[in-house]
């Protein structure tokens, strides 16, 4: 290839000027001579060319800015040319060595394709503004309980906030659920919020069709409406005029009224919304914490501003209630934006994988330049040899880190790639508990952060192999004839680089590991049931044909009934919660028949055979049975952590219990004989403690049944699944209008683990990918390293050395770069433990067992990864390579 020797500036600014003068004053004389033919004088004609010529200061100005114009065209062309040669030339010796190049790009792809899928995750559930205008004005408003922690507010606290408040431009509350809706094309259990007026103006959305909710609608005894989100709308009513649709849902039917965007999934999960008021009237207690509320700043007002006001007014509203039980009043207000709240949980992980990804790309990197430090020796040659036709150390720079670059945008094109079918399988198998990774894709934002990282990466594993290489004297590799140490001190940039890959893979392992054996340990929890065999059907009956508790008690009596006839059924039963099904209702209750003497408890509701399904052992006492029905003496059943906690030492059986204020009972307040007491369950999480936890007869207290229930069904064959056909059939043989939706409880407890799970899949993938490239670096540079000590080799196998001691020879060398990544990589693995402290659950951040494991793992993986090279290169006979050198 030709060199385009170094270039001097041949247009300066002097001389510029100087050729326009000339210029100028030729076109001055030859106007002179023309005007001196037709007569005029030498002195006239002279003046009248100069006059003609106006301005010449302005004209040379102008000359002069057109030349260096054109000046600038010209270097920016031969630039170009000398590019377009550069990734010709770059382009031509990487395809002389296409297996190389594929590995590379390969190489990059992975750890582009990992940041790039991860990246989009984070970018559309972190980084995307929430789909509202001007959403960083929205807020979340909490009460704040006694332990400084959020809880969900009062109406009445909602209330004075609304009214006495300044920092709003709006304010609203709400509530959802899951509810069979009626009037659509089949029956549907679907979510339905109830909300306040203001939501609309809040949010600042508009209608599809029809209208929102207006004041009126929100007005106690008016014409209960409904609006409908557009995926309802079309797939569920079919896109019909809505002049006289109506749909059945809480136990009235609702005019629809308006089609609400696609977009609005708020709160997520919604499909209907109602107004707050169709619920009746609301309590006025500061003690009832139902509601969740949102908020937009007023102008200029900052979240920090808000909670100061919102804080001072809810501490003096509450000292108005002086009745109320102290432990269960809100002690001020915390306010925090809206889209920090609805990410939640979901930030940590994200940010940990999204760190993972960028340590497997580091990996990668660090790769390539021990592989292309390696190659550069085979180039050492080349190099000189372009050198000494006069390429400067700049020119060959440039060569090689264009080699780099083309490597790069091939690693790229793959990568993005390979990151779209990434999204699309983390958004397939993602967990619910991730906001928004449905509308995660890759988008413009994603493109300019993979187009950042190549270039990043071309810089990163290029520049270091190319500075090196370019710094060697070409008369001594000319003398060598690209036989030696074209790269001395190659054993240091080596140490560093092989180092450096096995620090990274044994953070990642180490991290990895730590999630993995807390999984482990989430997993072997006692939950107080046994899931394995049993199959659930969460139940909500119309309340327009079941109008009051009793008829649905009755309905869930005769439907247990029938199913425990069933042989296939080993036993059934209904809950009015179900462990690990993300609701457990807890409140005060009373003891001891004495309202004074109280306790905080669950609440739950089970009938006979509820029990039994779900292997929920009976230590003491009996379990509840079909006499423990309405009119039947009031009996309860606690858990032994209530047991313990309140009647220490002492039987509980026999002992009274009140539901409290969770149920319709206020003015009753009947007090329960205790008749026995089960094993603690764990209804919230795995790794959370169980709850001390009341128990009451489902036909004696059926209030809460109303709005919805679940159906708990044991095979008797031990397989869940095979009970799934015939409970569907009898459910929609009971009643047509009931959507049947059937899990099994292995199931639930799986989707309880989801986001952890999640996390630590993704993770130990990123660690494994970790492990492989640190394994192909350690062995390329081995290889390498037994391809340039050949004729040494063969000199030892000669004088009649052992291979084993050759092999040790070489083996040691590499290992002791590998020990140098293991100690810093502990270190660093030891300190990096509190990253995932927050995830763990039962295992230490600074676990020795995970450490040591990693340690070992990669040590093995590691000496196979030098044993091998080390080994071929003395099976060839030493003559022979001899002869070679």
């Amino acid at each position: 290839m030709s060199e385009y020797p170094r270039r001097r500036r041949v247009v300066s600014r002097g001389t510029i000027r100087d050729d326009v003068e000339r210029e100028l004053e030729s076109h001055v004389q030859m106007r002179t001579d023309e005007l001196m033919q037709d007569g005029w004088s030498r002195e006239e004609a002279e003046a009248e060319a100069r006059r003609l010529l106006g301005p010449r200061a302005e004209i040379a100005r102008q000359c002069e800015s057109i030349s260096r114009s054109h000046e600038r065209v010209a270097r920016r062309w031969r630039a170009m040319d000398t590019v377009v040669q550069d990734l010709k030339y770059a382009t031509r010796t990487l395809l002389r060595s296409p297996g190389f190049a594929v590995v590379a790009v390969v190489t990059l792809a992975l750890g582009i394709g990992a940041n790039t899928a991860i990246f989009s995750v984070v970018d559309g559930v972190l980084l995307e503004p929430l789909p509202y205008p001007d959403s960083d004005e929205l807020v979340r408003v909490h009460e704040r309980n006694r332990d400084g922690g959020p809880m969900n507010v009062a109406w009445a606290n909602f209330q004075d906030w609304r009214s006495e408040s300044t920092v709003f431009d709006g304010l609203f509350a709400f509530g959802i659920g899951q509810t069979t809706v009626l009037g659509g094309e089949r029956p549907l259990t679907t979510g339905v919020a109830t909300m306040t007026q203001a939501m609309w103006a809040t949010l600042a959305v508009a209608p599809v069709q029809g209208r929102f909710t207006l004041p009126e609608d929100h007005v106690p005894g008016a014409a209960p409406v409904v609006v409908v989100r557009e995926g309802f709308w079309r797939n569920e009513l079919g896109a019909r005029p809505m002049d006289g649709l109506r749909l059945e849902l809480n136990g009235v039917t609702a005019t629809v009224v308006g089609v609400a965007p696609e977009s609005l999934d708020f709160p997520v999960g919604s499909s209907l919304w109602v107004p707050a008021e169709i619920l009746g009237p609301m309590s006025t207690s500061r003690t009832a914490h139902n509601w969740r509320v949102v908020g937009r700043l007023s102008e200029g007002v900052s979240a920090e501003g808000a909670e100061e006001q919102v804080d001072g007014l809810t501490r003096r509203i509450v000292q108005s209630e002086p009745d109320a039980d102290p432990d269960y009043l809100a002690t001020g207000a915390l306010v925090r934006p809206l889209q920090d709240v609805m990410v939640g949980s979901a930030r940590a992980p994200l940010l940990l994988l999204l760190g993972a990804a960028g340590v497997v790309l580091l990996i990668a990197c660090t790769n390539l330049a021990s592989t292309l430090l390696a190659r550069g020796a085979n180039r050492s040659r080349e190099l000189a040899v372009r050198s000494s036709l006069g390429a400067g150390r700049g020119r060959l720079l440039r060569q090689l880190t264009t080699e780099s670059l083309v490597l790069a945008a091939g690693g790229a094109i793959a990568g993005v790639a390979l990151g779209s079918l990434l999204v699309a399988l983390l958004k397939r198998l993602g967990p619910g508990s991730v906001p928004r990774l449905q509308s995660v894709a890759i988008d413009g934002s994603v493109l300019l952060y993979a187009v950042a990282l190549s270039a990043g990466t071309a810089v990163l594993f290029g520049l270091l192999p190319a500075a090196r290489l370019v710094r060697r004297s070409p008369v001594d590799d000319l003398r060598q004839g690209g036989r030696g140490n074209a790269l001395g001190g190659r054993s240091a940039a080596w140490t560093l680089l092989v180092g450096s890959e096995v620090a990274l893979a044994l953070v990642l392992l180490v991290a990895s590991g730590l999630l993995v054996r807390s999984f482990r340990s989430a997993l072997a929890v006692d939950a107080g049931f046994d899931a394995s065999d049993v199959i659930t059907a969460p139940l909500s009956l119309s309340r327009v044909k079941y109008e009051t508790p009793a008829e649905h008690a009755a309905f869930y009596r005769r439907i247990v009934s029938d199913l425990a006839e069933e042989p296939a059924i080993e036993s059934v039963g209904v809950l009015s919660v179900i462990p690990l099904g993300r609701f457990f209702p807890t409140g005060r209750v009373e003891l001891d028949d004495d309202l004074e003497k109280q306790a905080n408890a669950g609440y739950v509701l089970a009938s006979p055979g509820a029990f039994q399904a779900l292997d929920i052992p009976l230590l003491e006492g009996r379990a509840f049975t079909e006499r423990d029905e309405a009119g039947a003496p009031w009996v309860a059943i606690v858990s032994r952590s209530f047991a313990d906690e309140y009647w220490p030492g002492e039987p509980a059986v026999g002992r009274t219990v009140s539901g409290g204020g969770m149920d319709d009972l206020w003015e009753e307040r009947p007090f329960s004989r205790v008749v026995g007491v089960v094993g603690d369950v764990r209804f919230q999480e795995l790794t959370g403690e169980a709850r001390p936890t009341v128990y009451f007869p489902l036909a004696q207290r059926p209030f809460r049944i109303q709005f919805g229930s679940t159906l708990v069904a044991e095979s008797a064959s031990g397989d869940a699944a095979t009970v799934g056909p015939l409970l569907r059939s009898m459910l929609q043989e009971a009643d047509p209008d009931i959507p049947v939706s059937l899990a099994t409880q292995e199931e639930i407890v799986g989707s309880s683990l989801a986001g952890r799970e999640f996390t630590m899949l993704l993770l130990a993938g990123f660690s494994i990918l970790a492990v492989i490239l640190a394994v192909v670096g350690i062995y390329g540079v081995v290889s390498y390293s037994v391809a340039t000590r050949t004729k040494e080799m063969g000199i030892r196998l000669a004088l009649g050395a052992d291979r084993r001691g050759v092999v040790e020879l070489v083996m040691k060398s590499a290992m002791g770069m590998v020990a140098v990544g293991l100690l810093v990589g502990g270190v660093a693995a030891y300190f990096t433990g509190s990253v995932v402290e927050g995830m763990l659950y039962e295992v230490g951040p600074r676990d020795p067992m995970t450490l040591l494991g990693g340690v070992a793992l990669l040590t093995l993986a590691a000496t196979l990864a030098s044993w091998f090279p080390a080994y071929s290169g003395t099976r060839v006979d030493p003559m022979v390579t001899m002869r070679a050198e």
